[in-house]
């Protein structure tokens, strides 16, 4: 009986690991596998590149975490991106003001996540179908600003340095080059961190997530609170295209459309990370670099852009499910 129970207790263990750190483990062997596959993967330049290439991705799903940890979901943040984009750069073609512009920028982030909040939160509907909406109105409004073609930031206007610093730049920090992005990047992550695992705030956020009805019944304003989950996905979104914009140097009316499949599979891979079976900040920064690790790797190995596209796809279905199971478990 004894030895029955050992072995009992010994499976619950794996299985316990396997659902806390099964994706991470994930992680830390597709990182071997490329390193021993290509020798230039494992370096400070390219580790760089990629600390460079989630910074944006990262931000964005950090705000997307928001949205669901509160039981929400956000279909707007791949058009809405290009919005953000255009209007920063032709506000700062037409008044040269860099401030001006990133304010502009950050209130067309409000006004979206504003907008799907109330959809979706205060009047009632379907998260998928409101957000979805306001991402078609978004999509319509840069084309019709755009005409669908892309414009330059002219580096010869007298534009301010940090125009481009921004998205470009770099700080050496003890001798080492750190891209100005993968700073911005920390400091999103440490704060976004404080806000969800240290404040009221997340603690009711992932109340609300958890059960609508139970929080509704003891005290908290669950519209008010959807409402925040959604500002918050649309200032960080348009904090990411931002530097998006200043890293291209360019206004482009499809920039940000891969934001929305790489953040749907960085967040639920978070999901699957650490037992929770919710989203989580941690496990969201560790999402974006595993799903920023494959994509450099397959393309260091020269693998064709559709693999990636089916690699992804395939992480979505499997994190989705893994999510649910885990989410069956702790009930």
């Amino acid at each position: 009986m004894s030895k029955l129970n050992a072995n009992s207790l010994k499976r619950f263990d794996a299985i316990t690991m396997i659902r806390h750190y099964g994706t991470v483990a994930f992680g830390v062997v597709m990182f071997i596998v490329f390193s021993v596959l290509c020798k230039s993967f494992c370096t400070w330049d390219n580790l760089m590149i990629m600390l460079r290439s989630m910074s944006m991705l990262c931000i964005c799903a950090l705000g997307f975490t928001f949205v669901m940890a509160a039981g929400g979901f956000d279909m707007s943040i791949g058009d809405a991106s290009g919005l953000i984009n255009m209007i920063f750069v032709y506000s700062l073609i037409s008044y040269g003001n860099l401030p001006l512009s990133i304010v502009l920028g950050l209130l067309i982030g409000v006004g979206v996540g504003l907008l799907n909040g109330v959809l979706a939160g205060v009047i009632g509907l379907p998260d998928f179908i409101a957000t979805y909406a306001v991402g078609s109105i978004t999509l319509g409004i840069k084309m019709l600003l755009s005409k669908g073609n892309p414009t330059n930031i002219p580096r010869d206007a007298g534009l301010p340095s940090l125009t481009f610093a921004i998205g470009q730049g770099r700080v050496n920090i003890l001798g080492a080059e750190v891209p100005v992005p993968v700073l911005i990047m920390i400091v999103f992550c440490i704060l976004v961190v404080f806000i969800l695992k240290k404040t009221p705030l997340g603690r009711r956020i992932y109340a609300i997530g958890g059960n609508k009805v139970a929080s509704q019944y003891s005290g908290i304003n669950v519209k008010k609170y959807r409402v925040i989950s959604f500002l918050f996905s649309g200032v960080f979104l348009a904090v990411a295209s931002i530097i998006q914009t200043s890293r291209l140097g360019s206004g482009q009316p499809l920039a940000g459309t891969d934001f929305l499949m790489d953040t749907i599979a960085a967040v639920y891979l978070s999901t699957t990370m650490f037992g929770e079976g919710e989203p989580t900040p941690e496990g969201t920064i560790t999402g974006v670099f595993i799903i920023t690790m494959l994509t450099n790797g397959m393309t260091m190995l020269g693998m064709q852009y559709y693999f990636q596209y089916i690699t992804k796809g395939v992480i979505v279905i499997l994190a989705v499910m893994m999510s649910i199971a885990l989410g069956k478990k702790s009930k």
